[in-house]
């Protein structure tokens, strides 16, 4: 049974960063922005602390699979931001 958290912390973020955040959450596979921040700040998430040693083959795939995670969800988020703008010039 997992104990219920009943305790807040409160920390300012640009849109840019939150953003980074997001797309950070995403990669690592947290349920939400909350889970991720935890496990990041008590080193609990993977590759938080240190992945298999990057000197390893697993290591370096797994440091390639995660930044190549980080970039799609980049790439993605830039499309989204150029359509946008897109359908925005067009009504003008």
């Amino acid at each position: 049974m997992q104990k219920v958290r009943s305790r807040l912390i409160n920390f300012r973020v640009t849109d840019e960063e939150l953003e980074q955040l997001k797309t950070a959450a995403t990669v690592q596979g947290s349920r939400c922005l909350s889970e991720f921040a935890r496990l990041v700040m008590l080193g609990t998430a993977t590759g938080a602390q240190s992945p298999a040693a990057p000197e390893s083959l697993d290591g370096k795939l797994s440091l390639f699979d995660q930044r190549l995670n980080v970039l799609e969800a980049n790439v993605a988020r830039l499309v989204d931001a150029l359509a946008s703008e897109k359908g925005r010039s067009q009504q003008v």
